[in-house]
């Protein structure tokens, strides 16, 4: 006769029956695997303003003067200032903040950390562009208790290609979360995300 349950002996010499408690699988895994291979446009889309490309370059220190004066940017045939190449990562952490608020929900954004990240500038971001995010998930898979995420980013402006960048993500799959990093992250995430709209459009 078997019995699902096992004994155990305190310290106090009680004597006492636990339940075996039955391997439970990684729903958080299954939900999230199954975004594989679709994308999902952001609402709403990123308009680059001429202050905000002299502001960031003056930030990175970045002198070039086609990402200050017009006039020699026009000299170069563009119509407006033309951003230096880190600007897409202003576009992209507002992606990347969507992406776990919205659709890769099934983590917790401060047991997350990006471990690689690669950019295709497909033309230069200019004043005026009015880009839009498309997300798509890549890949995911389970190592040595975390999950790795691949992500891809592709920026387009009316249509026309700007910038693909693909992120990989390590989440702790085993992490406490610690409510005050947790509380933060929701203080900050406001200022970011409902400029990008409530909801992704799935495109497939």
């Amino acid at each position: 006769m078997t019995s699902n349950s096992v004994t155990d002996d305190s310290v106090t010499g009680a004597h006492e029956t636990r339940p075996l408690v039955p391997h439970q699988p990684d729903h958080r895994f299954e939900r999230s695997s199954r975004l594989v291979g679709h994308a999902y446009v952001i609402p709403d889309y990123y308009e680059v303003g001429r202050e905000k490309i002299r502001e960031l370059s003056r930030a990175i220190q970045n002198e070039h003067p086609a990402h200050h004066k017009e006039a020699a940017a026009a000299e170069l045939g563009y119509e407006g200032l033309v951003a230096p190449a880190t600007f897409v990562s202003v576009v992209g952490s507002i992606a990347i903040d969507y992406l776990f608020a919205h659709i890769l929900v099934e983590y917790e954004i401060t047991a997350v950390m990006q471990t690689d990240q690669s950019f295709v500038l497909h033309r230069p971001v200019m004043q005026g562009d009015q880009l839009v995010s498309t997300l798509q998930v890549l890949s995911i898979r389970q190592f040595a208790g975390n999950d790795i995420l691949v992500v891809q980013n592709h920026l387009t402006s009316h249509g026309e290609d700007v910038c693909t960048s693909t992120t990989t993500f390590i989440a702790r799959t085993d992490a406490d979360v610690d409510p005050r990093a947790a509380a933060l992250v929701d203080a900050v995430l406001p200022a970011s995300v409902p400029r990008m709209g409530p909801t992704a459009r799935p495109t497939a």
